[in-house]
């Protein structure tokens, strides 16, 4: 426009056809450049329009790429759930498929546990029958007790044949006088059962102390003989004055139980032998009254089924141990030290671990000691 003021000032109009053509012409190419600039810039806006257009649709790809890539490892990871669901449901069906056939084991199981308590009974009286058997061929004295229980198995069979008359003469539809008749001989024969166990481990401990007796008086036996070997070597070579030679023994014992005994010394009260007077019953302990080579010999008998050991000491040093090991009723114990003492060495039994032990008015717990050189 100011261009065209311009041209309009610095020519002058005429008032001819030919000023007129060129004042108009003048006002088109002003309008034709202004046209021009505003399509320009139109142009331009568009251009920066396009550009940002471009920009966004750009963003618009990258985050709808984004949200594909969000989609899909969406979906892989609903498959993976899916699939995981899948096996915990087959796991599902596994356990209520074992949990099906287990529970129908238990109902076999219990379909069958009449027969086996019955077996049971059954193998216990087999088992009953062993042991009197094996007890009469093993030990002729028990033979008084077998008979009694000859004895009693005959009165329970009499009982029972009594028994079963009467049952045959009763009305069966009177179900309680049976389970009356059943609770009796029950009752019975657990009766008879807790005999015939009371017996037999009454005879099974007489037998372990007649054992244990048998093995203490051959263990004797030979220190005697390896004493009086000795004693004949040494007389033969001159080494001792054969008319004047010391002995030194003694055999001690208990006999009263103790059941809670567990701690101190044991002292073995009631002398049975005691040559030289080298052990003090009212202590327990055996003092040496010269130089020499002892033997010592303990027997300790359980109480019961308890568990009870008990060490040889010799001037307060542990030196061996007897064990009675509770695994059943009355269990013994023995062991044997050779010490090399000097005079005034002492040498006792004192316990070690566990409580009570056993004896009887003939000692079943005893202690012995002898010189042998």
């Amino acid at each position: 426009m100011a261009a065209s003021d311009s041209l309009n000032t610095s020519i002058p109009e005429r008032a001819t056809p030919q000023g007129a053509d060129a004042t108009v012409l003048r006002q088109l190419l002003n309008q034709e450049t202004l046209i021009r600039m505003s399509v320009e810039k139109n142009v331009h806006v568009l251009m920066k329009d396009m550009v940002s257009l471009k920009d966004s649709l750009l963003s618009l790809q990258s985050e709808m790429a984004g949200i594909r890539q969000i989609a899909k490892d969406g979906i892989a990871d609903s498959k993976e759930k899916i699939e995981g669901l899948k096996s915990e449901l087959q796991g599902l069906k596994e356990t209520e498929e074992n949990l099906e056939e287990r529970l129908v084991e238990q109902n076999k199981t219990g379909l069958n546990l009449f027969e086996k308590l019955t077996k049971f009974k059954n193998e216990m009286n087999g088992f009953q029958t062993d042991i009197k058997t094996s007890l009469a061929q093993n030990n002729k004295n028990t033979s008084e007790v077998l008979s009694d229980i000859k004895v009693q198995v005959r009165l329970l069979s009499t009982s029972l044949m009594g028994l079963d008359q009467r049952v045959k003469q009763l009305d069966q539809t009177v179900p309680t006088r049976l389970e009356e008749n059943y609770k009796m001989v029950s009752s019975q024969m657990s009766n008879i059962s807790a005999n015939i166990l009371e017996k037999t481990n009454e005879s099974l401990h007489s037998l372990k102390s007649e054992i244990a007796k048998t093995k203490y008086d051959q263990l004797k036996l030979s220190a005697a003989i390896l004493s009086l070997e000795w004693f004949r070597n040494n007389i033969s070579s001159g080494l001792i004055d054969s008319k004047a030679p010391m002995v030194v023994a003694f055999t001690a014992g208990v006999t009263e139980s103790k059941s809670y005994w567990s701690s101190g010394n044991l002292i073995f009260s009631t002398i049975i032998y005691n040559e030289g007077g080298a052990y003090d019953a009212s202590t327990g302990v055996f003092t040496s009254p010269t130089d020499g080579i002892f033997v010592f010999y303990v027997t300790i008998t359980a109480y019961s089924s308890n568990t009870i050991s008990v060490d040889i000491v010799k001037n307060r040093s542990s030196s061996v141990r007897a064990l009675a090991y509770g695994g059943s009723s009355y269990q013994t114990g023995t062991n044997m030290a050779v010490f090399s003492l000097g005079r005034g060495d002492k040498v006792w039994v004192k316990q070690h671990s566990g409580q009570g032990f056993y004896t009887a008015s003939t000692p079943i717990t005893s202690f012995t000691g002898f010189m042998i050189s």
